[in-house]
């Protein structure tokens, strides 16, 4: 039967709020719509907001919830509890929809040093959330460990045990924007402070449930916008003041009182601590300075009078995006040096031609899992350091081994003129590059970089081997831009664990093209050998903020001294060296040492006979006349 053809019948609408009912509404409704469409012509005519649910009654004061997706899938008469001759619907509020509302929680969030920013613009609209009640009673004792310590902690992260990366950097975020130096924020840092906490409810959405969030269309044009503009990495920084940081996966509201350590001597000055002895977060404020704890405590029985107390679990608001978006955010923003790090090695030169496989221990997991995550797509670079500024004869060269599904490692060679057995102390420095998954290129630390994979794979085995490179390194030079390259092994085996690859960035004789000039070494058979298979990586770094981290350091000649650079002069500890030669002039293949305090140029006898190609056809030598060499140094 049509439902226009049913006559409405009056119902009387109560809405239960705290368990209690309020007055009731009556209106004349067709028992045979569709909840939804009653919903509808509830809100068109002003009964009810969007934040009520339907109850259907169980038995007395025991009610099941209609959930929003299923009320067209269920008639008014399905609901309607029939009393005393009264056909009766009943309502709950909505808790979560209107504490969210209240609390902006599909808003995202920005650490500063005045506390918590809720952004101007809504990146997501929630459609559900899971509310807890917890009613928690609890007291503790803050303090700082460190500024980023102080930052999570008074942005009410106070969960912080797990040492949450996320948290790390959006702190990180909100110190490079304020004065480090002010007293005031120093004396906050070394002090500490009782509190008392009462935690209401806990709204909690999950990470794996994105489907309850929906991009406002704002956003995501914003966001797709960014990705086709010139300059993404400035657009997506815009993008990220206007929209927050981060959206909180978890939010405990109610109410936080805090007290000045008795044990903790001296007049405080601080923006986060509104008055010397005492600041609240929710309930209702005294008059003065007299705290009553048990006044305070029952006022946050209104839940009008919570506020959030702690935030959990932050994600970055560029997480949330789908899957093909958020690909097509962080590709578009290129790669960055994701880690940085220096490791000590013990190496045992034991045995002539012998490597030694430097495996990376001391990685902390969130970064072996980038490594290891194909959307990251990382590389790494390495630098050998001989620690003993006087040992002689031996100098060390390395190459990056990353066999398929399996985690990457440093090969290290030792190479002397004439065997001797040997320990050494080294010091491996490692850069780690990749796409920025995290959204972490807003940091104040980013290096950004431009990665290029020249793969050596020829069908004639060369000894020497000049690979095109497009860049125009000549300019980069000019303008103060570093580049550097290694080597990348995807097997070691008989062909190859005694080869050394060495390297260096060449302009030839045409203006407009450069080369990579590689060479290889065998240390069994000491001579130049056939280059094996190989990907050689090069990276530039085009837009790192100041130029005190790189330079291009001219070598010093001495009497029967090969050319060398004296670090100790420069200041400057490399993470990465590369040589560029600004002529083609048929150099002896050119390999670097790198000691704690020098780099040194060093030439390997070959014992061919003069029947290579490079005995053959690479002889000259650097003089000291020459001014075509530069060696450029990023630490």
């Amino acid at each position: 039967m049509s439902s226009k053809k049913i006559k409405k019948i009056t119902i009387f609408i109560k809405i239960i709020d705290n368990l209690s009912l309020q007055k009731s509404i009556i209106k004349r409704l067709n028992p045979n719509d569709y909840l939804s469409d009653i919903r509808k012509e509830l809100i068109e005519h002003n009964v009810i907001n969007d934040m009520l649910i339907y109850l259907k009654e169980e038995n007395d004061e025991e009610f099941g919830e209609i959930e929003r997706e299923d009320e067209m899938n269920f008639l008014l008469k399905d609901i309607i509890t029939i009393k005393e001759g009264q056909n009766i619907l009943y309502l709950k509020r909505n808790y979560w929809k209107i504490l969210s509302n209240q609390f902006k929680l599909d808003y995202g969030r920005t650490m500063s040093i005045d506390g918590i920013k809720i952004a101007e613009k809504q990146a997501f609209i929630i459609n559900n959330c899971e509310l807890k009640e917890i009613n928690k009673y609890k007291k503790g004792r803050i303090e700082f460990e460190s500024k980023e310590d102080w930052m999570k902690k008074t942005n009410l992260f106070v969960d912080v045990e797990n040492g949450n990366n996320n948290i790390t950097n959006f702190a990180k975020f909100g110190l490079s924007v304020v004065n480090l130096q002010d007293k005031s924020f120093i004396n906050e840092i070394q002090s500490a402070y009782q509190y008392t906490e009462i935690g209401k409810v806990s709204l909690k959405f999950s990470k794996q449930n994105l489907e309850n969030l929906k991009l406002t269309d704002e956003f995501k044009n914003d966001v797709i916008d960014a990705i086709n503009s010139e300059n993404p990495r400035e657009r997506f920084k815009k993008i990220t003041k206007e929209y927050g940081q981060f959206i909180p996966t978890e939010i405990i509201l109610g109410g936080k009182v805090y007290f000045n350590d008795t044990d903790i001597i001296g007049e405080k000055s601080s923006k986060f601590y509104s008055f010397n002895y005492i600041r609240l977060l929710g309930g209702k404020h005294p008059d003065d300075e007299n705290f009553d704890e048990k006044n305070w405590i029952e006022s946050l029985k209104n839940y009008q009078n919570w506020e959030c107390i702690e935030f959990k679990n932050p994600l970055n608001i560029f997480h949330l995006l789908f899957d093909d978006l958020r690909k097509q955010a962080f590709k578009s923003i290129g790669k960055r040096i994701l880690y940085t790090s220096t490791e000590n090695c013990d190496y045992y030169l034991n045995e002539s031609g012998r490597h030694k496989n430097f495996e990376l221990k001391n990685i902390p997991q969130n970064i072996l899992e980038i490594i290891h995550d194909e959307e990251s797509d990382c590389d790494i670079f390495a630098t050998v350091v001989d620690t003993n500024a006087n040992s002689k004869k031996v100098f060390f060269n390395c190459q990056i081994l990353r066999k398929p599904n399996t985690k990457p490692s440093i090969i290290i060679h030792g190479i002397q003129k004439s065997f001797q057995k040997r320990r050494y102390n080294l010091k491996i420095k490692i850069m780690i590059i990749g796409y920025d998954k995290d959204f972490n290129f807003i940091l104040p630390d980013t290096i950004s970089v431009e990665l290029i994979k020249n793969v050596y794979d020829p069908q004639n085995l060369l000894e020497f081997y000049s690979i095109p490179l497009k860049q125009k390194l000549n300019s980069m030079v000019t303008n103060g831009i570093p580049f550097f390259g290694i080597p990348v092994l995807s097997n070691l085996d008989s062909s190859n664990k005694s080869i050394i690859i060495g390297h260096n960035f060449c302009n030839t004789l045409s203006s407009n093209d450069f080369n990579i000039d590689v060479y290889s070494y065998c240390l069994k058979k000491k001579r130049y050998d056939k280059l094996p298979h190989f990907v050689f990586c090069t990276i530039i770094i085009s837009d790192y903020p100041t130029s005190n981290f790189y330079a291009s350091l001219p070598f010093n000649f001495k009497f029967l001294r090969n050319p060398f650079i004296d670090l100790n002069t420069s200041n400057i500890s490399p993470k990465c060296v590369s040589l560029y030669l600004s002529k083609n002039n048929n150099y002896n293949p050119i390999f670097l040492s790198q000691k704690i305090n020098q780099i040194k140029i060093k030439y390997l006898n070959c014992k061919c006979k003069r029947t290579c190609f490079v005995c053959k056809n690479k002889k000259v030598k650097i003089s000291r006349n020459e001014s075509d060499i530069e060696c450029i140094v990023f630490d």
